[in-house]
């Protein structure tokens, strides 16, 4: 009795892996739109300018649409994060990959924290009790710390470390973890002197996405 042909299931690991590999995309896609919606809040306003915006339904559905898309966005990083410990498999150095899975997870944890506190506002007023002007600019600073100060250096050490195992194991072309290096610095230094977009990130992980 003749045995099965194994060609395609020696394949279906490989396969597995790009197709998981597309989270990568969707991560990207969906940060890309989340901050534009973030953007899109407008800053420096008056107690007075701020009650009229956030009075616009249009406004606040925009600041739980982005919570939403972050969320989603935050399932869809997990699952990329997943994809390169499977492709780096029993190559994966144990300091770096524990870097590289430590910085992932408070990366996730600041972003949806940082989202949350951006979409507060938009979800207290939906229950009728609005948020006072003092609680407004407490959740605006707290927000812009994660987002411009915190989040962007974690963002730099999670791109670092990943750049540097796909260096040392060569399951990537070495110019990615050259762009990877780039990106980093930039994500790491800019933040004191300007305010990024944010986009640093969602690029690295697309781009990491479609090579694998």
């Amino acid at each position: 009795m003749t045995e099965p042909t194994r060609g395609h299931d020696d394949d279906a690991p490989r396969r597995r892996v790009e197709s998981a590999a597309w989270a990568g995309v969707v991560y990207a896609i969906l940060a890309v739109v989340a901050l534009g919606l973030v953007q899109s809040v407008p800053r420096g306003l008056s107690e007075a300018e701020w009650i009229e915006w956030l009075a616009d339904a249009g406004h606040r559905r925009n600041l739980v649409v982005a919570l939403s898309l972050s969320s989603i966005g935050a399932v869809s990083f997990l699952w990329f994060v997943a994809v390169i410990r499977r492709r780096i498999g029993d190559l994966e150095d144990r300091f770096f990959a524990t870097v590289f899975l430590g910085s992932s997870l408070v990366y996730v944890a600041l972003w949806l924290v940082a989202m949350a506190i951006v979409a507060a506002p938009a979800l207290i007023y939906e229950t009728g009790q609005p948020m006072t002007w003092d609680g407004f600019r407490l959740a605006e600073g707290t927000a812009i710390g994660i987002l411009i100060v915190a989040a962007p250096r974690i963002q730099a050490v999670f791109v670092a470390s990943t750049s540097t195992m796909f260096l040392r194991t060569r399951v990537v072309p070495r110019w990615l973890s050259y762009l990877g290096y780039s990106l980093a610095a930039v994500m790491f230094l800019i933040p004191i002197v300007a305010t990024p977009v944010g986009l640093g990130l969602p690029v690295f992980v697309l781009v990491s996405s479609v090579t694998i």
